[in-house]
């Protein structure tokens, strides 16, 4: 293992994960969900701009506004990434504006 390795992430290894599923749009996204919950996790935990301005952001009235637009929009046009995006959060135990505003 390199020098740095371990000061780069202490609990991660440097490796690709892969997952087989299969199902409706919704089956993988819990797939997903489920497979890298720690991931999932960390990713929003540690992602400042997530934490400092896209949750602050949703808290407002005109933030949630804006939001549920977007969403709507999704809804209409891609369902079925919504359907994923649910199943995502489902899976990993997370609310489902988290992960959608942090993909």
């Amino acid at each position: 293992m390199p020098a740095d390795a371990s000061a780069r992430a202490p609990n991660r290894r440097n490796a690709i994960p892969i997952l087989y599923t299969s199902g409706t749009y919704y089956d993988v996204g819990y797939d997903v969900g489920r497979t890298f919950r720690g991931l999932i996790e960390d990713f929003l935990e540690n992602f400042d701009f997530f934490q400092k301005s896209l949750l602050p952001a949703y808290a407002t009235p005109q933030g949630k506004a804006a939001y549920e637009s977007g969403l709507a929009v999704a809804r209409k046009n891609f369902p079925q990434y919504v359907r994923e995006i649910q199943g995502t959060a489902d899976g990993a135990r997370v609310e489902f504006h988290h992960v959608s505003r942090g993909r």
